[in-house]
């Protein structure tokens, strides 16, 4: 059982692939910032001292796993001129173990130096004090209590007031527990600390709410949405709450209290990699990788809510903890249709809170306190633009476990023209007994009428109670759709007059257009409006993204995937252009270079400029007739499938076509049986549907099938495993599909709607002196330039592997070869090169394989998985003691589900226990029979054919002997087979070994 005082690192649980190493180009992939409104920040005034808020005076205190490689010396170039100081907490050093605290900190303070500063933190110019807690010894965080954490940050070096925790406990689910009077109890004693804590990820689990202390009522808790990178179908939406992040206490009140972009963010990676233990979901660079998570999206708006502090002091304050939190939540934008309890008061918006604070005329400060039934009173006359009043203040600590969690009770309360209209904090009728962050906003206010703000104090039993206040009218914010002569016009039909009394200014990215006019804003900026005292224009902002890189693919009609594999939409509208020519998207060429103008909040495309086209190489052409597809089809009736061969072009290796134009397409649609396509060494089977994808709407296009063929010799090729050797056998071949119109202009398709069976093969000669157990089909993987494995199933008699895949591109059969320091001259070496070779077993370590360790549940199962190539989800996971993102869930539900395991019967699958040797010759014995139509006959022991046969389960004898006799287990020394006995790793390898050789020799 682990200790009550654990702490875990709640890092991203997505199981995304790794994705990226692409160097830079001038690719401006700060776009969580943008969704923030931060360049807004980062530019405010920039003309007049010449950077902008930048975090410059401020230090930002966090307190996290580790940094870097734990050295001054070898600290990332973005982080090592912002570190102001370093407290060891864990007592074996500050190294990061996971890239966790690393990716944090430069989020926050990152200057960018390693991108052009492309990839920066939110606040480049604060420091950072750094407070290490993980000690590798024990895997756990070493925390003391959190009042003294946040007290030896409150005394560093800058005096730091945000402190930020991307840490969670995991005994506690939101409840107010000692951690969170801890916290509140030191925020109480130092009003002016604002501490940050990450929501969690654990929604989708059987804790959904916040971590501790994330229920603290002075912690600003922050949830995360999903980013507007287009990665996968969890990512893209920065208007959705993220399906990880945690919400709600346990005694409902509103906890997150903001949210913020927290998928596949782009920040600062660790100097000394580590393949096995990093947390990474995808590597740009040496520089720089992807996180996601709850800690990423708190990193964000910590750096984030450094710049609004800036101002603040900038303008005479010292500002307290509640006037922080209070200015952060007046700017924060509801997400449409998210309920409060996902999303708290909103995503952060700082450009939003900035303008108000400093054009829009709201009004904000601290007051010093009031008592049980003192009442403060504000008034506020109306420009006819939506209002909004945010209270916030820091509560007595209370004990946990007795009476309600609110110990002083304030009332938000705001009073309508006459008194006609009243409007409670939060919607509480009344008044909010939970929460000591309250909001009132008022849609349709009466332009000229005034309104009246109240904070009462409902009980206050250690007081006075201090409060913040702020309030005042929200600046307008939409997506610009055209800024001409004196109009703005918005996406949602909103017309502005602009006049010679609006400031305007435009911002790319940080940088400010100079002396802008209205038409120097691009179709697609987001738009932020502040009007005056009589509900005319004063300030226009205008903010938008450029991003320049390489055409990838094109998907869906509306969508482009560019060079660094991310996927961007098309907004309705949007033009794209040659020069001054403006052309079709059907006529935009793949691999051209682009300028991409981005909405910096949806991240839809408004804009493609395209900059140079690309070369295209020439393919033989091999239209096929009508006669052809006619005759083809016909024979399809007696053998299921339309068979079309081509034969291999004139020219060795000279790439073909295979075109099919609308008829054909329909009439092999219309026919419904599967299409074979045979060419030299490679045959594609495609199933009907997918030549309905070309249809009326192309009439005079072509539906082209595109196949190369590359020599590349015994060079060895990029493989994830940086271990592995890859050495191809025969040639690679590469097959792309395209409709093609008559002018020239194509549409790639490079994602299949439907599966499609891939076979390649090699010649026999070929594999003279390979080890065909090394041998299977593999596929490059374009975005990281590494070869991964697809599938083993590679036939030695026929020279054939095959795989079903739903992304064409370039495939291979290659031999691969894989070893481990720890195994040169153990018995089982061959076996266990055999295993890594082909992706079923892996090591400890990236170099270390450990043979003689003993195997588990989890982990045979897994084994045995991937040696039958069986593939499926954790969906199916049934098991109490199997959370559905543990390493082998998946495994496990496949191997369920084909029969293969089951569990102990009592809800436990135990995948940690070690595996006994008659459990494992049980499970063998099912893998044998999986997918045969003959079972393997059943056998019997002999009488002492074992010393210790009388110690097999009654359950396993059948099982034993079955397995012995086939040749996959053999007796141990002394004639004695060992059933309660367990299995190393390396003979577990051998038996994987075994059972290849014996599905190979009864297919």
């Amino acid at each position: 059982m682990k200790r009550r005082n654990q702490l875990l690192i709640f890092l991203s649980c997505l199981n995304i692939l790794v994705l990226l190493s692409q160097p830079f180009t001038a690719l401006a992939n700060n776009m969580a910032a943008a969704v923030m409104g931060v360049p807004g920040l980062r530019s405010y005034n920039q003309g007049l001292n010449g950077l902008g808020l930048t975090g410059k005076g401020q230090v930002v205190a966090v307190a996290d796993a580790g940094l870097d490689g734990g050295s001054m010396d070898t600290l990332h170039p973005d982080l090592k001129d912002r570190v102001v100081g370093v407290k060891d907490f864990s007592g074996d050093g500050w190294a990061d173990p996971n890239g966790h605290g690393t990716h944090i900190a430069g989020s926050i303070v990152g200057t960018g130096l390693k991108s052009q500063g492309l990839v920066k933190g939110m606040a480049p110019e604060a420091g950072l004090y750094f407070q290490a807690t993980y000690n590798d010894k024990d895997k756990n965080l070493h925390i003391p209590s959190v009042y003294d954490l946040l007290l030896d940050a409150y005394n560093a070096p800058g005096k730091p007031r945000i402190h930020v925790n991307s840490w969670g406990a995991n005994f506690s689910d939101g409840i107010y527990d000692w951690a969170a009077y801890s916290l509140d109890k030191f925020v109480w004693e130092h009003p002016d600390m604002l501490v940050l804590k990450s929501a969690g990820n654990g929604y989708k689990t059987a804790k959904p709410f916040v971590s501790s202390p994330g229920a603290a009522k002075n912690a600003l808790t922050v949830g995360a949405t999903e980013g507007n990178r287009l990665v996968d179908s969890t990512t893209g939406n920065p208007g959705q709450v993220t399906g990880f992040s945690s919400r709600g206490t346990f005694d409902g009140r509103i906890k997150p209290e903001v949210v913020a972009p927290g998928t596949w963010i782009l920040s600062t990676r660790k100097s000394n990699p580590d393949l096995a233990g990093d947390g990474y979901i995808g590597l740009y660079n040496q520089y720089y990788g992807y996180m996601s998570g709850t800690s990423m999206s708190t990193a964000l708006t910590a750096g984030a809510v450094t710049l609004l502090r800036q101002y603040l002091v900038q303008k005479g304050l010292s500002p307290s903890a509640a006037l922080l939190k209070a200015a952060l939540i007046f700017g924060a934008s509801p997400l449409p249709g998210v309920s409060s309890l996902d999303q708290g008061f909103g995503r952060v918006n700082v450009e939003s809170s900035l303008l108000a604070l400093d054009k829009g005329g709201a009004r904000y400060g601290d007051n010093p306190g009031i008592k049980t039934g003192d009442k403060v009173t504000y008034t506020y006359v109306s420009n006819g633009q939506p209002f909004k009043a945010v209270l916030a203040y820091t509560d007595y600590p209370k004990t946990p476990g007795t009476g309600k969690d609110l110990v002083n009770d304030l009332d938000l309360k705001v009073i309508g023209p006459n008194g006609q209209e009243v409007y409670w904090g939060n919607g509480y009728i009344d008044g909010d007994r939970l929460n000591n962050t309250e909001e009132i906003t008022i849609d349709e206010p009466k332009q000229g009428q005034t309104y009246t703000i109240e904070v009462s104090g409902y009980k206050v039993e250690h007081g006075p109670q201090p409060f913040a206040l702020v309030y005042g009218a929200l600046p307008y914010e939409g997506t610009i759709s055209s800024a001409t002569g004196d109009e703005v016009k918005f996406t949602d039909g909103k017309t502005v007059k602009i006049t010679d009394n609006t400031g305007i200014r435009v911002v790319n990215d940080d940088t400010v257009v100079k002396n802008a006019q209205l038409k120097d804003i691009p179709a697609g900026a987001e738009g932020y409006l502040v009007f005056g005292p009589e509900g005319q224009p004063v300030h226009l902002d205008a903010l938008y993204t450029t991003l320049s890189s390489k055409i990838q693919s094109k998907e869906n009609n509306n969508q482009l995937v560019i060079w660094d594999g991310t996927r961007w939409a098309l907004a309705d509208g949007a033009r794209i252009v040659v020069g001054h020519n403006e052309i079709k998207w059907s006529e935009l060429p793949i691999e051209s270079e682009v300028t991409l103008t981005l909405n910096p909040v949806s991240g839809e495309i408004w804009g493609i400029n395209v900059q140079s086209m690309p070369d295209n190489s020439a393919f033989y052409p091999l239209p096929l007739t009508a006669d052809e597809v006619k005759q083809a089809i016909q024979n399809s009736r007696s053998s299921g499938k339309v068979v079309l061969s081509a034969p291999a072009a004139r020219e060795e290796d000279k790439p073909v076509t295979l075109a099919f134009s609308t008829d054909m397409a329909a009439a092999i649609a219309e026919n419904g049986r599967p299409v074979e396509l045979r060419l030299p060494g490679f045959t594609l089977a495609v199933p009907a549907a997918e030549f309905s994808r070309i249809g009326q709407s192309e009439q005079g296009a072509q539906l082209q099938i595109r196949v190369s063929w590359q020599s590349v010799g015994d060079q060895p090729l990029p493989a994830v495993d940086p271990l592995m050797y890859l050495r191809p056998v025969g040639q690679i071949v590469e097959v792309r599909s395209a409709i093609v119109w008559p002018d020239g202009s194509q549409l790639i398709i490079s994602q299949s709607k439907n599966p499609v069976r891939v076979t390649v093969t090699s010649p026999l000669g070929a594999t003279a002196g390979i080890n065909l157990k090394r041998l299977g089909i593999y596929r490059l993987n374009e975005l990281t330039g590494q070869w991964e494995l697809l599938g083993n199933d590679y036939n030695p008699d026929t020279g054939k592997a095959e795989v079903v895949v739903n992304r064409l591109g370039k495939f291979a059969i290659l031999e691969a070869s894989r070893t481990f320091a720890d195994i040169s001259g153990h018995w089982a070496r061959t076996d266990i090169e055999i295993m890594a070779a082909r992706g079923i077993v892996r090591g400890m370590t990236p170099q270390l394989f450990a043979p003689d360790d003993t195997v588990t549940r989890g982990q045979f199962t897994a084994m045995l998985v991937r040696t039958l190539g069986l593939t499926g989800d954790a969906r199916g996971v049934k098991f109490t003691d199997l959370p559905a993102d543990y390493w082998c869930a998946a495994d496990v539900a496949v191997a369920v589900k084909a029969g293969l395991v089951s569990g102990y019967g009592n809800g436990l699958f135990g995948p940690n226990d070690p595996i006994t040797r008659e459990q494992m010759a049980a499970m063998l014995v099912r893998a044998l029979n999986y997918g045969t139509i003959k079972p393997l006959p059943e056998s019997t022991l002999k009488p002492g054919q074992f010393a210790d046969q009388e110690n097999i389960s009654n359950w396993a004898r059948t099982s034993v002997a079955t397995i012995v006799q086939a040749g996959l287990m053999k007796g141990r020394e002394q004639d004695m087979f060992a059933p309660q006995g367990l299995t190393t790793r390396a003979e577990a390898a051998a038996v994987m070994v075994r059972l290849l050789d014996y599905r190979g020799n009864h297919r």
